[in-house]
């Protein structure tokens, strides 16, 4: 019997790494944090503690371009805070 590997087997970092560069708003930061993360690792739709997902944050923030990126890596412009 074969056993498949899930190429998410290995745990996730905290979603915080995640929020705390958007919080911080270096584009280049978070542009490297996004390409070197695989979908196993971060969500990039997950609410935050306030109940805002890092693309309301960056809005809220007036930070058009950390905005822009995370749209290209997949942010979801429909959903709402909690």
């Amino acid at each position: 019997m074969s056993q498949e590997v899930s190429a998410c087997a290995a745990p996730p970092p905290s979603q915080r790494v995640f929020q705390e560069a958007v919080r911080r708003g270096n584009t280049k930061e978070l542009q490297s944090l996004l390409q070197n993360m695989t979908n196993c690792e971060f969500n990039v739709n997950s609410f935050g503690p306030e109940g805002q997902t890092a693309l309301h944050q960056s809005v809220i923030d007036g930070n058009l371009e950390l905005v822009k990126l995370l749209v290209k890596f997949g942010a979801d412009i429909r959903l709402a805070n909690r």
